[in-house]
C-alpha cells in the first residue's frame, strides 16, 4: 500500500467508523486525495462503505481482510508471470531463428574447473541435447565425490530427463566401472530407470580416451586427476561440427566392438 492508503487505513481501524473529512483531518493526508485512498482501500477488501450521505468507512476483520489482499496480490503474480511466460516463448522463438545451428566455419570452446563448474556443466549439456548423446564412461562424476545436497544435480537424473524429452543417449563402460557405477545407481533406486532408458556397451580393453559427443556438433573433453585418474579435474566443450563427426565415428568404432550390458 501506499503511505496515504496506510495512514487512512490506520486512522479507520483507530476509529473504527469514520468519514472523510474526519480522516482528511486527522491525517496528513490532501482533501484532494483522499477518496482516490479510500476507494483503493475498498477496492483492495481491507475496508467496507456505506453509501450514505456523507459516505462512512469501517475496516473489514483483519483475517478476511488479509485473506482477500493476499488473494489479490497472488492472482496478480500469477498473471504477471503468465505474461512473462509468454515474453521469454516470444522472444526464444524470435531469437533462435536467427542462432546458426552450428558454427560451420569457427570453433568454440568453453572449460569448466572444479566441482561445481564441471556440475553445471554436465547439466547444460542434457539440457541442451535435443537428438543425442554419445558418453564414453570411465570417470566418477563429480556430484558422485562431493556431498551435494541437490539431487536434481545428479547426472543419473539428468539422463532420466533427457531421454523423456526423446533425446537418445549411448553409453561406453568398460569393465572396471561397471561394479561401482551399477553400485552407485542401484543405492538411488534409479538403476531400472537409467537401464530402461540409456543403451550401454561394455569394452573389456582399456577405452583409449574418454569424451562425448553432442547432437553431432559439440565435443566434451575430460581431463584427469593426476592424483586419481578415476577422477574428473576439468572438462573442455568445444563447438565444432568437424571434431565432433570424428569423434562421433571412433566411437561408433567402439561401439562395434563392445558388447551390450547384461545385468546379472
Amino acid at each position: 500500500m501506499s503511505n496515504y492508503e496506510t495512514e487512512a487505513y490506520l486512522k479507520i481501524v483507530e476509529l473504527g467508523i469514520a468519514e472523510a473529512g474526519t480522516i482528511c483531518k486527522e491525517t496528513k493526508i490532501p482533501f484532494g486525495r483522499i477518496y482516490q485512498e479510500l476507494n483503493s482501500l475498498a477496492s483492495k477488501g481491507l475496508i467496507e462503505v456505506q453509501n450514505a450521505r456523507p459516505k462512512r468507512y469501517t475496516a473489514r476483520k483483519l483475517g478476511l481482510a488479509f485473506k482477500t489482499l493476499l488473494q489479490q496480490r497472488r492472482e496478480n503474480m500469477e498473471e504477471q508471470l503468465q505474461k512473462t511466460i509468454e515474453t521469454a516463448s516470444q522472444l526464444e522463438e524470435i531469437i533462435s531463428k536467427k542462432i546458426p545451428t552450428a558454427p560451420i566455419d569457427r570453433t568454440f570452446w568453453t572449460t569448466a574447473v572444479g566441482i561445481e563448474e564441471a556440475i553445471e556443466m554436465l547439466k547444460s549439456n542434457f539440457e541442451e541435447a535435443e537428438k543425442e548423446i554419445c558418453i564414453i564412461l570411465q570417470h566418477a562424476y563429480p556430484n558422485e565425490e562431493c556431498d551435494c545436497k541437490d539431487s536434481e544435480a545428479t547426472v543419473p537424473n539428468e539422463v532420466i530427463k533427457a531421454t523423456g524429452r526423446g533425446v537418445k543417449i549411448k553409453a561406453l563402460l568398460n569393465e572396471e566401472f561397471i561394479i561401482p557405477k551399477m553400485e552407485y545407481m542401484k543405492e538411488r533406486g534409479i538403476k531400472e530407470k537409467i537401464m530402461d532408458k540409456v543403451e550401454i556397451r561394455v569394452l573389456k580393453d582399456v577405452i583409449p580416451s574418454y569424451f562425448e559427443v553432442i547432437d553431432g556438433e559439440k565435443v566434451l573433453l575430460k581431463v584427469s586427476n593426476p592424483k586419481n585418474p578415476a577422477q574428473i579435474l576439468a572438462m573442455m566443450k568445444i563447438w565444432d561440427v568437424k571434431l565432433a563427426k570424428e569423434r562421433r565415428e571412433k566411437f561408433e568404432d567402439l561401439w562395434v566392438e563392445a558388447k551390450p550390458l547384461k545385468l546379472g
